[in-house]
């Protein structure tokens, strides 16, 4: 039996549609949600519509996708970018933008399938990803699905008044964690 590469437990992967954009617009405008991102302004709603616009061509180039539950409701987003076919890599960012849906295993179950996709589907040997060190639900999550802190970027942001490290996290082929 094969399995669907775009699905999970809880969550299936989606290409980015237009009507995407209210939600994308309220979430990214959400200090809390956006307080561990690298967003640091208010987004307009033009600036959305664009991004939806720039990644609605998914492919090698750019693995963009909005996150959604099996019922059908987007809940956040995800991709693979900047990979490279020499080196077999890419990077990782994930937002789970309702916070109904935090702290219930969405997010897990879209890293498991985002990661499972890159691997499965793009071929890739190594992912990375960056994450502020106080993030530390975020760094459970990719703990937990098998990724390893590797280097540390020492006070290499400021946001929210203060600085904040930066840890380098990747994950290679074959250590990918499906099951808790």
């Amino acid at each position: 039996m094969t399995t669907n590469p775009f699905e999970g437990r809880l969550i299936r992967l989606r290409a980015r549609e237009p009507e995407d954009e209210p939600s994308l617009h309220e979430w990214f405008n959400d200090p809390e949600v956006t307080e561990h991102l690298a967003l640091r302004y208010p987004l307009s709603h033009r600036t959305e519509r664009e991004f939806i616009e720039s990644v609605s061509d998914v492919g090698y180039a750019r693995a963009s996708f909005a996150v959604e539950t099996h019922d059908g409701r987007m809940i956040g987003g995800c991709g693979l970018e900047n990979p490279s076919a020499e080196n077999r890599t890419a990077v990782l960012g994930i937002a789970i933008g309702d916070k109904h849906f935090w702290d219930g295993g969405f997010g897990t179950d879209t890293m498991r399938v985002l990661c499972r996709f890159g691997f499965e589907m793009m071929n890739l040997h190594r992912i990375q990803l960056d994450v502020y060190g106080g993030n530390l639900r975020a760094i459970h999550v990719y703990e937990k699905v098998g990724f390893r802190r590797e280097a540390t970027k020492r006070q290499a942001v400021y946001k929210l008044g203060r600085y904040h490290h930066i840890h380098i996290m990747g994950l290679l082929e074959g250590e990918l964690k499906l099951e808790d």
